[in-house]
């Protein structure tokens, strides 16, 4: 406001309140700039042609919306309807807020205007003040008529909206304080702000907060068919579930997915499920981009512990995570130096940071998980786990509440650890989450299984292991716990072998043995058998590698890979004998006396099965003496020796018998090839006897390979006897095998398909004999 003497008092610029003025006065002339009359700016984006329902948010926005009786509203003071809608990047937000203010356009009819703050875009380029000056040009403000004062400016866009029916978008705000200046003054406007974090301020002042939610798979399949076409969906709808339910529900992902897939007809959906299964972050390129700038901004507002452990999490090789594991993330207190490569730490199992001050801990880490959650980091699943039964112990953490990270967070957290810690510090986050939560429990459930296979003590524990004790009830849960985490023993096997930590990587991969013996995943075996060779070259332990060449050599034979198989089982062997390990290379002569069975050479195979008995009796293993005098047994009954093989397998049952402890699993074994021995001397009442016991034993043992097994012997015998459910059996054994995705399906499936063959007794080309390697411990 400025004064001129010689026109009397006159007041430039522009008033808002009351204006008093004292003294008399000749003149007063208020220049108060107005807004063009026609000026009804309509700046929403728009929006997308192919938009999923979300009717039921629809609906409850609409519910917000002023009606005629609230036309006296302005009066009381009420102000204009804020809707805060909050969600992580690519979920929806911007679409959802652009359908909905395009539905009501009829309720503003002086406009709707729209900002675009880009949280976490290049420079954060837009500020509340310059969008003000732009919505203030927008409602007809002359540019030279603009306030210079921010405070002035906002106070005239409040007056200017004052009596309107104004729509505003405020999209992609980062903070409250962005918002703030840019609410209009009306009861009949309606501001709707987008973000990725609910902004506590704005529900402070009575603003009404909604997450956005992922979409369900029906509405994820229905906008995927809308941009890729229906034609491309039909053609292979399980192919298109996969790549919807691979977005997570996140709308910006699958419309790049089906944008893809309308691009390229060509290329069948199958195939880029399968390539974006093994890397997402290849084919969500204009995704990734989007997300990854919100994830930095995102990451830059966390507090240092909040950083910290989201760093952290970048390190480990899961992407789901559960209590016990993020509390095992938190760094050890000062002085505690992290483990390092495969070396004992002094003074760390007696203060460790799960153990040290638990309940402080887990606080502590909750309050940070809830700050992760909030800023869209990582997604919590509180009630996705039932409990733990009486059957199956929980030593993982497994029930109860889950965090899982999506793919680019969990990328550029590893890349933010790569550039703010050191290699070692990394390396310790994924010792710390082995040593104190996956170790212990899977080394409980190789113990429940094999109690009496060799075992190496882990790095840094003098024989016991560390952590806290874990124990399965019975064999059964312990398989049943390998089962549900063999993915994620093999990531971290993979993970610290890469990592430097090469011992553990081992250990890892030696402690899934048992699981082998029952399941006959091959592809996943050869590929960690392969990791932990590998791992044992790298720390020099020739004993370890051996058992892998071992191991792998016995895969190859299942697989009839002979000519792999004889080259890692004759490597196997010169390590033992180098070592002058006696019961390392009685191991090894077991398994070239399964090879050379397997191609056709019985004498070699049963001359390897003599060295290997009387290397394991010159070192007291009784057990594994009892197991090579079954594989004896086996050799006669194939050979056609069936009087031989019942006397040798009977012994066996003896010596099995006689052990200190028993051994349930391998006595059962026995007595399915001696029911087929029964079965070649035409002794039906016997064989099915033995065979029916074998089958319920070795479905208590939850072993579906050696249950098929008895299932078709019993399939042999009603063969042989004419009984008509022959085909039932086989039936049943194929179901098995399948179940487990075993080669001896094919062999089954065959049989099936020939159910009006000869009722005779199956040749010895055509009955199994288990795979090569079940006998061992």
């Amino acid at each position: 406001m400025k004064s001129d003497p010689t026109e009397g008092d006159r007041l430039d610029g522009i008033v808002h309140g009351s204006a008093v003025q004292t003294d008399s006065t000749d003149v007063l002339d208020f220049h108060v700039p107005t807004a063009s009359a026609t000026a009804v700016p309509w700046q929403l984006p728009s929006g997308t042609r192919v938009f999923t329902d979300r009717e039921h948010e629809r609906e409850r926005l609409g519910f917000l919306l002023p009606t005629s009786d609230d036309a006296d509203a302005a009066v009381a003071g009420v102000g204009p309807v804020v809707v805060g809608l909050h969600g992580p990047a690519g979920i929806g937000k911007t679409a959802l807020a652009v359908r909905w203010l395009s539905e009501q356009r009829d309720r503003f009819p002086d406009g709707l205007l729209h900002a675009r703050f880009d949280a976490g875009g290049p420079a954060h380029a837009r500020n509340p003040d310059s969008v003000l000056t732009g919505f203030l040009l927008a409602l007809g403000v002359a540019q030279h008529a603009l306030p210079a004062e921010p405070e002035r400016r906002i106070a005239l866009y409040r007056a200017l909206t004052a009596d309107r029916a104004l729509g505003v978008l405020l999209d992609d705000v980062g903070e409250v304080e962005q918002v703030m200046p840019l609410v209009p003054g009306g009861s009949r406007c309606v501001l709707v702000v987008t973000s990725r974090r609910p902004l506590s301020g704005l529900i402070e002042q009575g603003a009404w907060p909604h997450q956005v939610a992922a979409l369900s798979r029906d509405d994820g399949m229905a906008l995927f068919e809308g941009i890729a076409g229906p034609d491309r969906v039909h053609a292979d709808v399980q192919a298109a579930a996969a790549l919807v339910g691979l977005c997570g529900g996140r709308p910006l992902g699958i419309a790049v997915l089906a944008a893809n897939a309308a691009l390229h007809p060509a290329v069948p959906l199958a195939d880029v499920a399968a390539d974006l299964a093994q890397d997402p972050l290849d084919t969500l390129v204009r995704e990734d981009d989007v997300v990854e700038r919100a994830v930095r901004a995102d990451y830059e507002g966390l507090q240092p512990l909040c950083r910290a452990l989201f760093r952290m999490i970048g390190v480990q090789p899961v992407s789901r995570f559960t209590l016990p594991m993020l509390l095992a993330l938190l760094v050890p207190s000062h002085g505690q130096p992290p483990p390092g490569r495969d070396v004992e730490v002094a003074g760390e199992q007696q203060s460790d940071p799960v153990s040290r001050s638990r309940s402080r801990r887990a606080a502590q880490v909750r309050r940070v998980l809830d700050g992760l959650v909030a800023a869209h980091l990582l997604t919590h699943h509180p009630d996705e786990n039932p409990a733990a039964t009486d059957d199956v112990m929980d030593p993982m953490g497994t029930a109860g509440p889950t965090w899982e990270i999506d793919a680019v967070p969990h990328r550029l957290a590893r890349q933010f650890a790569e550039t703010a810690d050191a290699e070692d510090v990394r390396l310790a986050a994924l010792v710390r989450v082995v040593d104190l939560v996956l170790w212990p429990a899977l080394h409980a459930a190789d113990l429940a299984v094999t109690p009496y296979r060799r075992r190496t003590p882990y790095p840094g524990t003098s024989g016991s292991r560390p952590g806290e004790a874990a124990a399965f009830v019975d064999r059964a849960a312990a398989l049943a716990w390998l089962e549900r985490h063999v993915d994620a023993v093999a990531a971290y096997a993979g993970a610290l072998h890469a990592a430097g930590g090469h011992r553990r990587a081992w250990h890892l991969v030696d402690a899934l043995w048992p699981l082998w013996l029952h399941r006959k995943d091959y592809t996943l075996r050869l590929e960690l058998d392969a990791l932990g060779l590998r791992a044992a070259h790298a720390c020099g332990d020739e004993a370890a590698q051996a058992e892998m060449l071992t191991r792998i050599g016995l895969a190859q034979t299942s697989l009839r890979a002979f000519d792999e198989a004889a080259k890692a089982l004759k490597a196997a062997l010169g390590l033992r004998l180098a070592l002058r390990d006696r019961w390392g290379e009685a191991d090894c002569r077991d398994a070239l006396g399964l090879y050379h069975k397997a191609v056709g050479d019985i004498d070699h195979a049963g001359d390897q099965f003599r060295l290997a008995a009387r290397q394991y009796q010159a070192v007291g293993a009784l057990r594994e003496q009892a197991l090579i005098n079954h594989q004896l047994g086996v050799l006669y009954l194939d050979t056609g020796r069936p009087h031989l093989a019942q006397v040798q397998l009977s012994r066996t049952l003896d010596e099995f018998a006689a052990l200190p402890q028993p051994d349930e699993y391998n006595a059962l074994r026995t007595r399915i090839d001696l029911a087929r021995a029964h079965l070649g001397l035409r002794q039906y009442h016997d064989a099915r006897a033995l065979a029916v016991a074998v089958v319920g034993g070795m479905a208590r043992l939850a072993n579906p390979v050696e249950h098929t097994r008895a299932l078709e012997v019993l399939a042999e015998i009603a063969h042989a006897t004419g009984d008509p459910v022959y085909p039932h059996r086989l039936a049943d054994a194929l179901a098995l095998y399948e179940s487990v995705n075993s080669p001896h399906a094919d062999r089954v499936r065959k049989l099936l398909a020939t159910t009006d063959a000869p009722a005779a007794a199956m040749s010895d080309g055509d009955r199994t004999v288990g795979d090569p390697q079940a006998q061992r411990p």
